[in-house]
């Protein structure tokens, strides 16, 4: 997982966004992405849910628990994350903040992957979260 987004974004205040210049549609983009990704895995469909997961996450969740990206998104056991609350987009990274989680995001070709999912904030420190890439 990169750790310099996930750095930079728990400088900012919530609600904040850099540059002022984010389109309305990308923030759309954004939360519509980890909509989906919660509505998955809410359903317990973690095949599906695996399809909403940037390439790293993905491998690391087949890798360890493993075998497979849905069992190791099964056995990480997700909290319901409810609805999406907040959204902050930070170039090609995103923070979104739901009603019990909050999902990182990264821009790919193919659109929004959630990268760590889980994910609870500590006091000076980064974020600890469940689901995430190398």
């Amino acid at each position: 997982m990169r750790v310099i987004p996930l750095v930079a974004a728990l400088l900012l205040p919530v609600g904040l966004t850099l540059g002022c210049s984010v389109p309305p549609d990308e923030i759309r983009a954004v939360s519509a992405a980890a909509a989906a990704f919660a509505a998955r895995d809410r359903a317990s469909d973690t095949s599906a849910a695996c399809r909403h997961l940037a390439p790293e996450t993905r491998e690391e969740l087949a890798a360890d628990p493993g075998p497979t990206c849905a069992a190791g998104l099964a056995e990480a056991d997700l909290p319901d994350a409810g609805e999406v609350r907040a959204t902050e987009v930070y170039g090609r990274e995103a923070r979104v903040e739901l009603d019990q989680d909050t999902y990182f995001l990264t821009s790919f070709a193919d659109g929004w992957k959630v990268s760590a999912a889980g994910c609870t904030p500590r006091l000076r420190k980064p974020y600890r979260c469940l689901v995430k890439g190398d």
